[in-house]
This record gives structure tokens, sequence and C-alpha cells, in this order.
């Protein structure tokens, strides 16, 4: 019964790699989002024409390419946010933006100070290609401490298999605890990224001199697989915690006896 234990542990082990390893991959790779934004004929224009564009971006970067009828333009997508502003947006480095942060601050100034807002038109602050600052820091933030607790749970795990965990955090109770935790953070990060690409960045993540020449993206945009290595990592997490259900683990610490033991052996160091 101890052995099965053990090798069901050792199964979490690789999973728990598993998952953290998809998380890290997750974090540093620049595939969340992809479009295929086009240029209509005119900005209020819903059949594309012969201007179409390619775009995929992550947390921090991306890449861009818009053909305006010329020749297609590759550029680099950056993140730049303002804390104080409370949003951030992908700026497209084009040759005549001369950094992502005085860009930023040219895009909240034309969103405050907008003339087509004063005509009545009808441009808010995702047609700007501005989105929401506190959610993309939650993403970070739940992501980032999913992959802590993934490592806690790989180290613990291993503690199970090849130590004699006495205390209640180290055993048992600690290997559901760890899971449960690396599991609620992964599950988080996908509800955040979700929320914030449902209600922005699905509807426009374009800067707005684009979208007023006729560039649209929205309902040409998806999530990609750095997104869905998150909900990989999320199911390894849950088949841990169904594999020590399974094993038979105790939500308690079964290892006082051994403990004493030590303690009656004489193995206390004063």
């Amino acid at each position: 019964m101890e052995d099965r234990k053990k090798q069901c542990i050792g199964l979490t082990v690789a999973l728990a790699v598993i998952g953290v390893a998809l998380l890290v991959t997750a974090f540093a790779t620049d595939n969340w989002v992809t479009s295929s934004p086009y240029r209509a004929e005119n900005a209020s224009a819903t059949r594309p024409d012969s201007n179409t564009g390619n775009s995929s971006f992550g947390l921090f970067n991306g890449q861009q390419s818009l053909d305006y009828g010329t020749a297609a333009r590759d550029f680099d997508l950056k993140v730049a946010c303002d804390a104080s502003e409370a949003v951030c947006a992908y700026i497209f480095m084009r040759s005549d933006v001369k950094s992502k942060e005085t860009k930023l601050q040219d895009l909240i100034a034309d969103y405050k100070n907008s003339s087509s807002k004063a005509s009545g038109t009808d441009y808010d602050q995702i047609d700007y290609g501005l989105f929401s600052f506190p959610l993309w820091l939650s993403v970070l933030i739940a992501l980032s401490l999913a992959i802590v607790m993934g490592l806690v749970t790989v180290g613990f795990s291993i503690f199970n298999v090849f130590g004699r965990p006495i205390e209640t955090i180290t055993g048992p109770m600690g290997l559901y605890v760890w899971n449960a935790l690396a599991l609620f953070f992964t599950v988080l990060t996908l509800a955040l990224f979700g929320a914030l690409f449902g209600t922005q960045l699905a509807k426009n993540f374009m800067m707005f001199e684009d979208v007023m020449i006729g560039w649209k993206s929205e309902g040409r945009t998806d999530l990609a697989y750095s997104f869905y290595l998150v909900v990989g990592a999320a199911g390894a997490f849950l088949l841990n915690f169904i594999l020590l259900c399974l094993s038979g683990q105790e939500m308690a610490c079964s290892y006082s006896r051994s403990g004493e033991k030590e303690i009656d052996n004489g193995m206390i160091l004063y």
C-alpha cells in the first residue's frame, strides 16, 4: 500500500514538472493572441480589401505586419503601461515611433482631448488601443504565483517520495494544499486573461491612427498556443489532485509515529 502511494506521488512529481514547464513557456512566448487585421475601403466598411496584416503577441512583446497598399511593413509590438492612468497599449514600433512610452502618452492625450469626441463621434478607449493596466498586471501576478506554487509542489512531492516528512504541511496535507494553490492560480490566470481578451483585446488592440484609416481586427482575433499552454498546465495540476485522491493519501499528517520512532532511537540533536 505504501509503495502504491509512493508511485502515485512520483507521478505527481512528473505532472507538476510538466505543469511548471508549460507555465514558464507560456510566460516567455509571444503567442497568446493572433490576429489577421484588414484595412477596409473606409472606416465604416465591413468587407476587407487587398490591405491585410498579421499580428501575434504575448504579455510583453509581439510582431505585426501591415500592408498599407505598397508593401508589408514588419515591426515589433511592445506593451507600454501608465499606472497613473491605469491603461496599457500594444505599441506598433514603426520608424516614426521614437519610444513606446512617448507613443502611449500621445494615445492617452489624444483620447482625452480628441476633437472626434467633442464632435460626437463614438470612439472610446478601446478604439485608441488602450486596455486595462490593473487587469494586465493581475494576469502577470496570477501567472507568477502559479509558477511559484508549481515549483513548491514539485519540491514537496520529491520530499514525500524520498524523505520522511513529519510536519503536516510537508506531508500528505501539504501535497493537497500546494497542488490546489497551483491549480487555483493557473485557473485564475486563464480567467483574467480571458476577461482581458474578451472585453478589450478581441475588439481592438491597434493604435488609433491605424483604426482611423480603416484597419479593423474585431472578429479576426483569436487566442493562440501560449494561452493554451496554460490550459494544459491547469490540466496537469488537476490530474495531480486526482492522483493524490486515488492514491489513498489522507488529508492529514500520517507520519507522527515515524517521528516518535526517531525520538525513541535517540536521533534528536541537542
